[in-house]
């Protein structure tokens, strides 16, 4: 692979610092009540965001929820259903990392490990394998979103860096590679 090639994915990806992030699991009969309460997504794969297209609340996985870096609203919503015993708020700040891929290469990245619009037909966001790394991936009009496990982090980097990644004044080119 090229230089060129690698600058591009280099420039295409970027791993943001830790930020405050929880998982909300709803007890057993609990997630379509928690759900209903709060307007929330309650299938897996439905997502809420905030007013800014900001992904607030992913139902990732039966009865399990990510909030990143929740307003503080959204937070004090929780904590309320937490006491009300419909299930129980974990902050797993430093369990995921938030990953940025320029919405311009999101589908070549991505594409490499996994089908997104396969993963995500019918969908907003599921947990998925990405490179053996455990992710999950979120679409909003303009942008995927993802959340690698930090300990993952540099594997996952590592990885991206490493695919043949077509770009203006690559010299790099592999047939079939969209």
């Amino acid at each position: 692979m090229s230089t060129t090639d690698m600058d591009i994915v280099a420039k295409a990806i970027t791993a943001l610092p830790l930020a405050t992030c929880y998982e909300f699991v709803a007890y057993p009969g609990g997630s379509v009540q928690a759900a209903a309460i709060l307007a929330w997504p309650a299938k897996p794969g439905q997502a809420l965001r905030d007013s800014a297209g900001r992904p607030a609340l992913l139902h990732f996985a039966p009865d399990r929820w990510l909030v990143p870096a929740p307003a503080p609203i959204l937070l004090q919503e929780l904590f309320s259903l937490e006491r009300a015993g419909r299930g129980i708020l974990i902050d797993v700040e430093g369990k995921w990392q938030e990953v940025r891929i320029a919405p311009e290469r999101a589908h070549q990245i991505l594409s490499r490990g996994i089908d997104v619009e396969t993963v995500l037909a019918g969908r907003e966001c599921a947990a998925v394998m990405l490179f053996d790394c455990p992710a999950i991936l979120a679409r909003s009009d303009t942008a995927i979103n993802l959340w690698v496990a930090a300990s993952y982090l540099q594997s996952f980097l590592a990885v991206s860096a490493s695919l043949p990644i077509r770009g203006p004044g690559c010299t790099h080119e592999r047939a079939g590679i969209s």
